[in-house]
């Protein structure tokens, strides 16, 4: 295979959109069951940054708590969304007595992979910080589908770990940055292969990782089932607890709308 062809069949491969039914209409249905969520139970707006994407929407249950946290990373390949698209999620939540913060970070072109990972760091100690007068129990869960996944995951690895979380939510993410690197997915991200190693959950040391839960669509592109099972089979080994939950006809998008037999196990 030339080069040409081997890199039309790497963006192939990690182009979640060519291989889902109808991304739009699923994005679109989300963002919408996120707007009516929030006419009905407005969140709170709160800045960890002073970059416009800074923030957090945070939704508490009605009544006194105090209440854990499940924080969640949008996905959009590092580049597009934010947290708006994942503010739906919060609703079977909220019913099991959990709170729910939908994690804005600054983007690329203007944001490198590793100040996303710098953000989601701050925006957690901001709410650790601030947990008491939020109505928190200090019990904080992080999640994050595709890129969002990513992120969450790398936030708990490395220097500068965080070491308070008590789970890992991870939907459909991108573990092994390497394939990305010269794509038209890599234009704005600007990965060379030191730094997509760097980047990559699958290329460092996961000892001493919080529980993690997969969750990926039987739709979902190969390549990106490929990544979720190998992190599994790699946590597992270095002595995480790991769960992989395969679901049955969803696709990269559309499985977001499916977690809810997933979504609240911690509480169980």
């Amino acid at each position: 295979m030339d080069r040409r062809a081997e890199l039309i069949t790497r963006e192939r491969a990690y182009s979640p959109s060519r291989w889902a039914r109808d991304f739009e209409a699923s994005l679109s249905r989300q963002a919408e069951l996120g707007v009516r969520l929030r006419e009905r139970h407005a969140p709170q707006r709160i800045r960890y940054g002073t970059g416009p994407l800074e923030g957090i929407n945070l939704f508490v249950p009605e009544g006194q708590g105090p209440w854990p946290l499940m924080a969640f990373l949008h996905g959009g390949y590092w580049q597009e969304l934010d947290a708006a698209a994942t503010d739906f999620l919060a609703a079977p939540w909220l019913a099991r007595g959990w709170a729910f913060a939908s994690l804005d970070y600054p983007l690329a072109p203007e944001a490198g992979i590793e100040a996303m990972v710098a953000a989601c760091r701050q925006a957690i100690a901001t709410l650790r910080r601030e947990a008491g007068a939020l109505g928190l129990d200090g019990c904080f869960h992080l999640g994050g589908h595709s890129a969002g996944a990513q992120l969450a995951l790398m936030s708990c690895l490395g220097q500068g770990r965080l070491t308070d979380i008590a789970g890992l939510w991870l939907i459909s993410g991108i573990y092994d940055l390497r394939p990305l690197v010269g794509t038209y997915i890599d234009a704005p991200l600007g990965l060379d292969d030191g730094r997509a190693e760097r980047l990559s959950p699958l290329c460092q040391e996961l000892r001493g990782l919080p529980p993690v839960t997969l969750a990926h669509g039987e739709l979902d592109p190969p390549a990106f089932r490929a990544q979720g099972e190998a992190l599994y089979e790699r946590a597992r080994a270095a002595g995480v607890a790991a769960e992989l939950c395969p679901l049955p006809g969803c696709d990269h998008f559309d499985i977001l709308e499916r977690l809810e037999a997933q979504s609240c196990r911690a509480d169980s």
